[in-house]
């Protein structure tokens, strides 16, 4: 929801060949108009493709690829693109492409820091938890949670607004220095100009996030969406009268969670208790 700082950001499958497909036409000097009608496309579906809202086949790389003078580089991006998609889960793979799109992330953890804010140590823990998992892949795992991270440091990233049950900071997961230093990670966070974090104390008695994690997932060239999130079963819902009952859910728990700064002053108190 990690990697060595030398390895590229994770874009979703669609969003990075079409970075790519726009790339090589800019450096042809081809309009999508002229791309489009090069290869007997609309306009639009050329856009779609680079906006990466349309997948491109095989036969579409090739014939981009002859059309742009790329000789093989452009089918050769597509193919490693196939092959990353092959590497994750599909729901994973879909999660990627809506984060990628979305201007605003509103999400419920009842029981671990969300992925988005997990230090590299802490979700190598939390990996390690999973029955049967190997070695490479706890790191294949922690490599493509913390990359997916990096989204939040775009000029254009989306804004993160994160509810978090109080019991989150005191459950241990791998060790009291894991711990300490994901809590100063997060207190760290309180500089960002577009990540809140806020508190639900364990005294709000409030039962209304008690069935799982979820997040929310909206911008303007998208619907909005739900990310719903279980032990065995992860859900991705743009169905409206879910993702309504996933608001209301949100709002509650927002309304009844600690302000900001009194959230920023818990966590560097559970914090030291850790050190």
């Amino acid at each position: 929801m990690a990697s060595t700082e030398s390895e590229p950001a994770i874009k979703a499958p669609r969003a990075e060949f079409g970075f790519h497909l726009r790339e090589y036409r800019i450096i042809a000097g081809k309009r999508q108009k002229e791309l489009a009608a090069m290869l007997g496309w609309s306009v639009s579906k050329i856009s779609m493709v680079e906006r990466g809202e349309r997948r491109a086949d095989e036969d579409f790389a090739r014939a981009a690829d002859t059309a742009l003078g790329a000789g093989g580089g452009l089918l050769t991006r597509w193919r490693e693109t196939v092959e990353h998609a092959g590497r994750f889960s599909i729901w994973l793979a879909q999660l990627v492409e809506i984060e990628q799109r979305a201007d605003m992330l509103r999400a419920w953890e009842p029981l671990i820091i969300p992925g988005m804010l997990q230090t590299e140590q802490y979700a190598r823990a939390i990996f390690r938890g999973r029955p049967g998992i190997t070695p490479d892949l706890i790191e294949q795992s922690v490599a493509a949670r913390i990359d997916r991270q990096r989204i939040l440091e775009r000029e254009n990233g989306p804004k993160l607004w994160v509810v978090l049950d109080e019991g989150v900071l005191t459950r241990p997961i791998g060790s009291e220095e894991v711990m300490a230093e994901q809590l100063a990670h997060l207190a760290a966070t309180d500089d960002h100009p577009r990540i809140h974090i806020h508190v639900l104390p364990q005294n709000a008695w409030l039962t209304t996030g008690l069935q799982g994690a979820f997040m929310l997932a909206g911008g303007p060239e998208m619907p909005d969406t739900a990310y719903i999130e279980s032990i065995t079963l992860s859900q991705i819902t743009a169905d409206p009268s879910r993702v309504l009952d996933i608001k209301s859910r949100y709002e509650m728990l927002h309304g009844d969670a600690l302000p900001r700064r009194a959230s920023l002053q818990l966590i560097e108190e559970k914090a030291k208790r850790w050190k």
